[in-house]
């Protein structure tokens, strides 16, 4: 049996420290999570896929203890594939990585889904008891970033391998017209090396002092899981990449902070049994 969970470390005056909890914090099926916090709250949203209701929301006070608040929707769409008519199915396909965003008042949780051939953005004052708005549009940006900028600029960073990035209109209808897609790093996966596997993907874009530092997960042929960090002055580049993490079971992730600005890595993993 093959079980996703959380696995939650803090980086504190340059040692790695672990929380006062046994991992794995969660143990059920919590792959792709985004997180974010708000005061003194975190929440955070993985991935469904196929299922109904869909993209799940947790909450937790102090990043151990968590529960389910709600999902960002009922129902993904109205094709055959989701209903499961005219002897058509999508398993494992469905909505996949989510981007949890919390921007001037409003909670944003967006998705893709192949299935669709759409990307959703959802969004609530409320995320604890909703309701959702839903805006989709095409295409589907594979594993995005949805990033508000300090400018006010909205941005998207998707893709596999070779990551682009688009920008969105200031009222999240769409693509900001007059715009285009354009490359900004033409191979993440080359800090981890070049010799084929899974390409970097699961972006997670975030801004600390200044910089733009983005999140991606890669596995080697041949190796392990790897988590790859690039930084960069602009958000379009030129970016730096480094590996981050090396482990059989890390998964994608990011960044978070507490109340007191401890930053700590945040990912999931894999846990075979």
């Amino acid at each position: 049996m093959r079980r996703s969970f959380i696995l939650l470390c803090l980086l504190c005056s340059g040692r790695l420290l672990f929380a006062q909890a046994q991992n794995p914090v969660i143990f059920a099926d919590v792959p792709d999570l985004s997180m974010i916090r708000v005061g003194d709250t975190y929440y955070m949203s993985s991935t469904t896929m196929h299922m109904s209701p869909g993209l799940p929301l947790m909450k937790s006070k102090d990043l151990i203890n968590w529960h389910l608040v709600g999902y960002a929707y009922d129902r993904l769409g109205e094709v055959d594939e989701l209903n499961l008519n005219n002897g058509k199915s999508t398993y494992g396909r469905g909505s996949w990585a989510s981007s949890l965003r919390y921007h001037k008042g409003t909670y944003y949780v967006t998705t893709f889904a192949q299935t669709t051939g759409k990307t959703y953005i959802y969004s609530t004052q409320n995320i604890e008891k909703g309701p959702w708005k839903e805006v989709s549009f095409k295409p589907a940006y594979h594993d995005h970033s949805l990033f508000f900028d300090d400018d006010g600029r909205v941005y998207m960073i998707y893709g596999g391998g070779k990551l682009k990035l688009i920008e969105l209109s200031s009222d999240l209808s769409g693509v900001k017209p007059g715009t285009t897609e354009q490359v900004i790093i033409e191979n993440a996966s080359t800090p981890s090396g070049t010799e084929g596997g899974l390409p970097a993907e699961g972006s997670q874009l975030f801004k600390v002092n200044g910089k733009y530092y983005l999140f991606n997960i890669t596995w080697p042929k041949g190796s392990m899981r790897t988590v790859v960090i690039h930084r960069a002055d602009k958000i379009t580049g030129p970016w730096e990449g480094k590996v981050c993490l090396h482990d059989l079971g890390v998964a994608q992730g990011g960044l978070i902070d507490t109340p007191d600005g401890t930053g700590m890595p945040i990912c999931s993993g894999i846990l075979v049994a």
